[in-house]
């Protein structure tokens, strides 16, 4: 159990990093602005690791709900963003990595207080205080974010691979706020006792997908090939 929670944090570490890395090393930012980005992470994690033993699970709850939300926001903000390199660096030859690049390497709100429940699970079970963790996380993530980023800032190309690395995350992202709860709910109900209720919850999901539809139609309009 101690192995099992310990490989889920440390995939979602890795993920995180992964993510905030392609943003800084694709968009080709400076070493010195990479460690800025790779020491937010580490003031943030360091933060959260002195606080969350004195939150309650309330307010736990209401964090990861505002998290959703927050995470609906940075979706659609990656697919906007990314479809705007895209058009930007085909029409003109402009390259605005830079100024979109922080989409992809803003940390996601829900995952990351799930993350830091979880070290503060793990904490718990190996008896090491929150702050020994979030401080031990935050290094891990600055350590990662670094050596990623200057490893990707040799990859030679146009915004478009940046580009096209937004759209492709932020399709991602919308699809699983479109089907986790829905899975995640039959998990726990069975199928007759939920069907009234699941028409309801269901329309989130459409109105999400009629957005997708709606930015694949304005992408074909403004002529942007992906």
């Amino acid at each position: 159990m101690d192995v099992a929670i310990a490989l889920g944090v440390l995939t979602g570490l890795l993920i995180f990093a992964l993510k905030a890395s392609m943003g800084c090393g694709l968009a080709h930012l400076s070493c010195r602005e990479i460690v800025l980005v790779a020491s937010g992470y580490l003031l943030v994690a360091t933060a959260m690791g002195f606080v969350i033993d004195r939150m309650s699970i309330d307010l736990m709850a209401e964090m990861i709900r505002a998290g959703v939300a927050m995470h609906t926001v940075l979706a659609i903000c990656l697919v906007a963003l990314g479809m705007l390199t895209l058009r930007e660096w085909r029409r003109s030859g402009t390259d605005i990595s830079r100024k979109t690049f922080w989409a992809l390497s803003i940390p996601c709100p829900a995952c990351m207080v799930a993350t830091f429940l979880s070290c503060g699970v793990l904490a718990d079970v190996i008896k090491i205080s929150p702050a020994r963790i979030g401080a031990a996380v935050g290094l891990m993530l600055f350590v990662t974010i670094t050596s990623i980023s200057l490893l990707l800032r040799r990859i030679r190309g146009g915004p478009d691979i940046i580009g096209r690395v937004m759209m492709l995350l932020g399709g991602f992202y919308i699809l699983s706020i479109m089907l986790l709860p829905s899975y995640i709910q039959l998990q726990k109900t069975s199928l007759d006792c939920i069907a009234p209720e699941m028409h309801s919850e269901l329309v989130p999901s459409y109105l999400i997908l009629l957005l997708l539809i709606s930015i694949g139609y304005v992408i074909r309009r403004k002529g942007v090939i992906v």
